[in-house]
């Protein structure tokens, strides 16, 4: 079985696991609480959950009020903050509602974070997922995570996330609907409901922004529950939400401004390289600044330049040689600089934006072929050798080679410094405070002032007030 087809199946396993629940039409109320149980302990080992007390615990205050004015007040919902940049909330069944850290730093007030909330309890309560029609196939559903693995390597760690409603959203009839329970919700628990519309406004122009970003560099725009057409785009929304709940909408409410201010005060911005402390059974080479994970039954030890790892049973090895690259791709690299003129089942493969070959090195006189793969990550050749002692344990121990061989990837100096993350703080402004003064200031880049400008609601013209709270990043 090669490389590719191997890492296929783990896929196509994991998505199965995934989408089989989801595939029943009906679903009670104890089945979906015991999915909601489930993908809770997955998704928080998998994905880092932003440990600050104070902020979770604002978030279950609003969370709660919400909840209470639901038809399923009397059940236990669940808030968590899961600690990544990306712009997302996200629902699973049985009340599990999940929200991104880096979704509160451009919101504005507490009625905006409720807004957010709302519109994923209305996903729980309206039993989105349970009434999703539409057939799903393991490979669209592959393709929604291999969508969240593009964009981070850690989150890439997620596989088993709720599946294609989880990335995609719930379609349009669906997330409409959600738009307007979650205004009802802010009504009754009385927040202001023009906040779903302020978020929504959010939402729109850091859409526009990001798609400025992305011509700009070249790359596919990516946003908030808009990966996928399925789900509409935020200007339709404006008008259909009002539409559909405009008299709610003119309702007035609370903001609590002051109070989303002080919980939000030191919010980490971008990487949090803090959250992530050294992983068990993940070997980390700090000079190189590249990283790969093992079984538990395997160590790894460096030896004469050569990192070698050994099952603890003794039927396995894998070495890891390390060599200067050449112009040469990969396959090449195998017979020119390696001397290795023919290896079976060859076959390319990338991970991240590494590029690599592998193969099986023929045995000699009845010895077991070798497991080899060489990947390229800047000057060098990362090339791993697997030798198989006990040849009745042969496809287990290929599985196991090409599983550390997959987990390779390249470690950022922030992630090995573990240095401070940057914060989002609030000043008053004065009477000369301006965006694009603050960025240059405070360093932020090329695209500080915009950054400024959509976390303070100011996108794309305007400036503070003279005595306005504004956030800034430092």
């Amino acid at each position: 079985m090669t490389f590719l087809v191997r890492r296929q199946r783990v896929w196509l396993v994991l998505c199965l696991l995934i989408a089989l629940p989801a595939r029943a039409f009906f679903m009670s109320a104890d089945k979906e609480a015991e999915i909601g149980r489930e993908l809770y302990e997955k998704i928080t080992s998998q994905m880092a959950v932003y440990e600050e007390p104070e902020l979770n615990a604002y978030l279950e205050r609003v969370g709660d009020r919400l909840v209470a004015q639901t038809e399923r007040a009397d059940e236990d919902f669940t808030f968590t903050i899961i600690d990544s940049p990306d712009i997302n909330a996200f629902a699973t069944p049985g009340g599990y509602v999940y929200v991104n850290r880096g979704l509160i730093g451009y919101l504005q007030s507490e009625a905006q974070l409720a807004a957010v909330v709302a519109h994923e309890i209305a996903h729980v309560t309206a039993r989105h997922a349970a009434r999703q029609k539409r057939a799903r196939t393991t490979s669209n559903i592959a393709a929604g995570l291999l969508a969240i693995l593009s964009r981070s390597g850690e989150v890439g760690e997620a596989t088993a996330l709720w599946g294609e409603a989880t990335v995609r959203g719930y379609g349009r009839d669906m997330e409409l609907e959600a738009d307007g329970l979650g205004a009802k919700f802010l009504a009754r628990a009385g927040y202001r409901p023009q906040a779903m519309i302020d978020v929504i406004t959010l939402l729109k122009d850091n859409e526009r922004f990001e798609k400025r970003r992305a011509s700009e560099s070249g790359r596919e725009t990516q946003t908030y529950h808009g990966l996928f057409a399925t789900h509409p785009r935020n200007d339709q929304r404006l008008r259909e939400v009002v539409s559909s709940a405009g008299d709610i909408l003119e309702a007035e409410g609370e903001t609590n401004a002051t109070a989303f201010r002080i919980a939000t005060d030191g919010l980490v911005w971008g990487e949090n390289f803090q959250a992530k402390p050294r992983k068990k059974n993940r070997y980390y080479h700090e000079g190189l600044r590249f990283r790969f994970d093992y079984p538990e039954n395997w160590q790894f030890t460096e030896s004469e330049g050569t990192i070698v790892g050994q099952r603890a049973d003794g039927s396995g090895e894998l070495h890891l040689a390390i060599h200067t690259r050449t112009l040469a791709p990969p396959a090449q690299f195998i017979k020119d600089s390696l001397g290795i003129p023919f290896i079976r089942k060859s076959q390319p493969f990338s991970q991240g934006h590494l590029q690599g070959h592998t193969g099986l090195i023929p045995g000699k006189d009845g010895a077991p072929d070798k497991r080899l793969a060489v990947i390229y990550y800047n000057r060098h050749a990362y090339v791993f050798t697997g030798e198989v002692r006990d040849t009745g344990n042969r496809e287990v121990l290929d599985d196991e080679f090409l599983q550390i061989i997959g987990s390779f990837a390249p470690l950022s100096r922030a992630q090995l410094s573990n240095r401070e993350p940057e914060r989002i703080h609030y000043v008053k402004a004065t009477d000369n405070t301006t965006f694009a003064q603050l960025a240059r200031y405070l360093k932020l880049g090329r695209y500080g002032e915009e950054q400024l400008r959509l976390i303070n609601g100011y996108y794309p013209v305007g400036e503070p007030e003279a005595g306005e709270w504004i956030k800034i990043i430092r």
